[in-house]
């Protein structure tokens, strides 16, 4: 299953299921708002495989925008072994993430 980040209304990014998972706790391990921490959490939890960046109010939606273009890739690239199938495949996934938000 697929899981997607509606990054504005009109744009979406769209990525296997774990590695969506993966995203979302990786924001859950940084947002500052305990609320939104739980929130990513039950996203993750009840495989629901979807984020909207502007669900959670502005603060929320910038502070995860930062997060994702400051962070998520070089975070990815650290823990995705260099034995992983496809680990270019996903960094490259990741990238286009970083770059729409």
């Amino acid at each position: 299953m697929a899981g997607t980040v509606a990054v504005t209304p009109e744009n979406r990014w769209s990525a296997a299921g774990w590695l969506f998972d993966w995203t979302l706790e990786f924001l859950a391990e940084r947002v500052a708002d305990p609320q939104l921490k739980d929130e990513l959490h039950e996203i993750v939890a009840e495989n629901l495989g979807w984020l909207g960046l502007g669900d959670y109010g502005s603060d929320a939606e910038q502070e995860m925008r930062a997060l994702i273009r400051a962070h998520l890739v070089s975070e990815a690239n650290q823990q995705f072994s260099p034995m992983m199938a496809n680990r270019d495949g996903a960094l490259r996934l990741l990238q286009d993430l970083a770059d729409q938000v």
